[in-house]
């Protein structure tokens, strides 16, 4: 009897737990079409180079991009983000195709700005983007994510310490006017990421016009 009692109230706590982190799972902001990213007060850095001589500031505060400028009113933004620079995926199938058609999607599908997004320090981030990848700032803005808040903020933020690179994002990409998410994508081929980011955007623009 007691072993009966002690199994059924086993099952009840299990149920319990269960439901509980359902109820946690589904509290969670994520990202979709139709989310407004304007509103958030987590700020991005943009990509730069340690200031030593030349009398430039590298304070964060100087180099922050609030969301409300990087999604105002008026803007049409192209984000895709890496999990992190220097590393393989990101730099060599990620990158690459956006850089190819990073003009097509400002002349062609009405984008103001292509940003590559990633948790990491705004200097790395600087010196992937100019060594490694060289990367025209003008074609493509690196962002960087310092702390992962954005990241966990929009339950994109995911753990992979395994590759000793510890919490970092999802690899993402996505189209945002006037600060509403217009498309959202969960990258599984970084190499044709790019294309289907840049038809996404296309058909926002022929809508728009429409």
């Amino acid at each position: 009897m007691m072993k009966a009692a002690c199994s059924t109230g086993g099952s009840v706590a299990r149920q319990a737990a269960k439901q509980t982190r359902i109820m946690e799972q589904m509290s969670v902001r994520t990202i979709s079409v139709g989310t407004d990213l304007s509103t958030s007060s987590v700020t991005w850095q943009a990509a730069r180079p340690w200031h030593m001589e030349d009398g430039a500031s590298n304070l964060a505060v100087d180099h922050a991009r609030p969301m409300s400028e990087v999604f105002g009113p008026g803007r049409t933004v192209a984000v895709f983000g890496v999990p992190a620079p220097f590393t393989g995926v990101c730099t060599n199938a990620h990158y690459p195709p956006y850089k190819a058609l990073a003009s097509e999607f400002k002349t062609k599908a009405g984008v103001d700005e292509v940003i590559c997004y990633t948790v990491a320090d705004p200097y790395s981030l600087y010196n992937w983007g100019n060594y490694a990848l060289e990367n025209d700032p003008d074609a493509i803005s690196l962002c960087a994510d310092v702390d992962c808040e954005w990241a966990k903020e929009q339950d994109l933020d995911r753990d992979y310490t395994g590759a000793s690179l510890g919490i970092r994002s999802e690899r993402f990409s996505m189209i945002v006017k006037d600060g509403i998410v217009t498309s959202f994508n969960v990258v599984d081929d970084a190499t044709k990421d790019a294309e289907l980011l840049l038809s996404q955007a296309k058909q926002a623009a022929a809508a728009n016009n429409n």
